[in-house]
């Protein structure tokens, strides 16, 4: 055997190990819980369940603490769910034919809003007294459940914590920006991840 083709089986078997210690079903998400072995891919019709909103209620900040939870007001959470909603419906809509409700070979997606932080400060920061310069920016983002199912049958739960990264080089203009960007990237990826399992 010469040195470049040893040097080619090192690297060849390198490779190999590399792709052999990759899981093959490593989960896109924080948490992924499967309920069975039932195949989410062979479903062609999708039903969007209404997006619910589940806030944490105690939102008192502490000034010293940039990461506890703010207040959202109802209509910023209204208007996250409504956003969170169309983006799940596009991003299914690609690959799915999209139910008008839940039934016998349909994949129901139940998703909440169990998070949300925004880019810079609301109305509802202000109110609560808590002590902000509207000029900020912060790392915002959402938090999510989601469980896919047919009829009552449970076949996949989910938990993602989404943040931005304030060294991403994107400028905070708008205030639910992180959030309505995260709403979008959630949606692609969990359109993929049915379509892929």
């Amino acid at each position: 055997m010469t040195l470049s083709s040893y040097g080619r089986h090192l690297a060849a078997a390198a490779f190999l190990s590399t792709v052999i210690a990759t899981p093959a079903s490593a989960s896109p998400f924080d948490e992924l819980t499967k309920s069975g072995d039932d195949a989410l891919a062979t479903y062609q019709s999708v039903y969007i369940a209404p997006v619910q909103v589940d806030l944490p209620t105690d939102t008192r900040r502490s000034v010293r603490d940039i990461n506890s939870p703010r207040p959202v007001t109802e209509r910023d959470q209204a208007l996250r769910a409504e956003r969170l909603q169309r983006d799940l419906t596009r991003a299914f809509g690609k690959n799915f034919e999209l139910a008008e409700a839940p039934g016998e070979d349909v994949l129901t997606v139940e998703t909440t809003l169990t998070g949300l932080r925004s880019s810079r400060p609301t109305i509802a920061d202000q109110s609560a007294e808590v002590l902000l310069d509207f000029n900020s920016v912060y790392a915002g983002g959402a938090d999510y459940t989601v469980r896919l199912s047919e009829a009552s049958n449970v076949l996949v739960e989910i938990e993602e914590r989404d943040r931005s990264n304030l060294n991403d080089g994107r400028p905070r203009v708008g205030v639910w920006q992180d959030a309505d960007r995260s709403s979008r990237r959630f949606s692609t990826r969990l359109a993929k991840y049915v379509r892929n399992n």
